[in-house]
């Protein structure tokens, strides 16, 4: 069914993407200016999909704040925050509620008293998507805390765009290192204010995605002179391989020497003859897709959340017999999976009953806690993918 009534859609609100910008920044503190459900649904969302428990607060605005106002009542919580916390950073946020009524985040965080940084960030959910949450978030950390270029290293970077901290972005950092390339700081994942205050100091920026990072990584090359890639998150051994060596031409330097390929081998092997569905957002859907071809195995079907500008190029890669919708209803993706005879789905925690459902094995490539990127991620998909399983399609169960 299409028209004004959406079952589950695919994408939420700019406050989600502000609230999961930020909530893997070490020593911060997210205040969200609303009611009291915006906060808990989010924090449910990202406990499920394995981030961190988060300092996530509310003012919890009631319907006497709502006519009458609360930036006083904001002015308190940040104060009772610094006091109670001692946090480096107080992140204040708006929602549809507080940006409605036209609450001036930034005066009552002038007006607090506190230790911490304050900075107010608008993320009224009907202002945008989360992908604007992600941007303007990551634009404003820019804007608060980078002054100028400070003493560059020639072997640093900073990788812009990447939200999920954990054994990603270790195996990021280890993996770069094989380069002799050393990360000088992310954003965000992980990152102190410290690391935010030195983002100026990188000789390039690499970013992982381009919908929560472009941006913020131009904003960076006008402030700090600081140029600037785009890199596919690597998914596999030789994507691996092309993203260090994308690195390295971009910065002057050796590229890595090593080329054992046998991680891939053995994906090919336990792929041969699988219909495979991939389900996430588009970064992570470029990436999982050049893995697959990489393998010589199209996708049968690719479902991603929003259309990020370079569906071209997605499309390129799968094949012209991949079928790519883009943010559709849940009915439509169950009506297409069926029909494509899909026996293995690459997605994520809203995936898993539907695959259940249907008998289809789910492998999740969006949880926190998965290893998924660089040569550690690929040993790992070569565990998940060689595992034995009772069945392949809709026989199982």
């Amino acid at each position: 069914m299409t028209g004004s009534a959406v079952k589950i859609p695919r994408a939420t609100c700019k406050v989600f993407g502000a609230i999961k910008a930020l909530s893997t920044v070490r020593g911060c503190v997210v205040l969200v200016h609303g009611p009291k459900g915006c906060v808990y649904h989010i924090n449910y969302i990202l406990g499920m999909r394995g981030d961190r428990p988060s300092e996530v607060y509310s003012t919890c605005l009631d319907e006497h704040d709502v006519i009458f106002g609360a930036e006083e009542k904001l002015r308190e919580a940040i104060e009772e925050l610094d006091a109670g916390l001692h946090p480096d950073l107080i992140a204040v946020l708006s929602c549809c509620v507080s940006s409605i009524i036209g609450e001036d985040l930034n005066a009552a965080a002038r007006a607090a008293s506190t230790s911490a940084r304050v900075v107010g960030i608008e993320a009224g959910g009907f202002e945008g998507d989360f992908r604007d949450g992600y941007s303007e978030t990551l634009c404003r950390l820019v804007e608060e805390f980078v002054r100028g270029p400070g003493e560059v290293g020639d072997r640093s970077v900073n990788l812009i765009g990447l939200l999920r901290g954990g054994p990603d972005l270790r195996e990021l950092v280890r993996t770069l290192g094989l380069i002799g390339v050393r990360v000088n700081a992310t954003l965000t994942a992980n990152a102190t204010v410290d690391d935010l205050e030195r983002l100026g100091e990188a000789a390039l920026n690499i970013v992982l995605c381009e919908p929560a990072g472009l941006e913020a990584a131009k904003l960076l090359e006008r402030v700090c002179a600081t140029p600037f890639i785009v890199a596919d998150i690597p998914v596999g051994h030789a994507a691996t391989i092309r993203f260090l060596d994308s690195v390295a031409d971009a910065l002057g330097v050796a590229r890595y020497s090593g080329r054992d390929e046998g991680s891939d081998d053995l994906c090919r092997e336990a792929l041969a003859g699988r219909r495979v569905a991939i389900v996430s957002g588009p970064t992570r859907a470029i990436g999982v897709t050049r893995f697959l071809v990489d393998l010589g195995l199209a996708p049968s079907l690719i479902v991603v959340d929003f259309d990020p500008g370079n569906l071209e190029r997605l499309s390129d890669l799968a094949g012209p017999e991949c079928e790519i919708l883009v943010e559709p209803e849940q009915e439509l993706i169950q009506e297409r999976l069926e029909a494509g005879r899909v026996d293995l789905i690459l997605g994520g925690m809203l995936e898993r009953p539907l695959a259940a459902s249907l008998g289809i094995e789910h492998l999740d490539m969006m949880h926190g806690s998965q290893r998924t990127l660089g040569f550690a991620g690929a040993k790992h998909l070569v565990e998940a993918l060689t595992r034995e399983k009772p069945c392949h399609g809709g026989g199982c169960g």
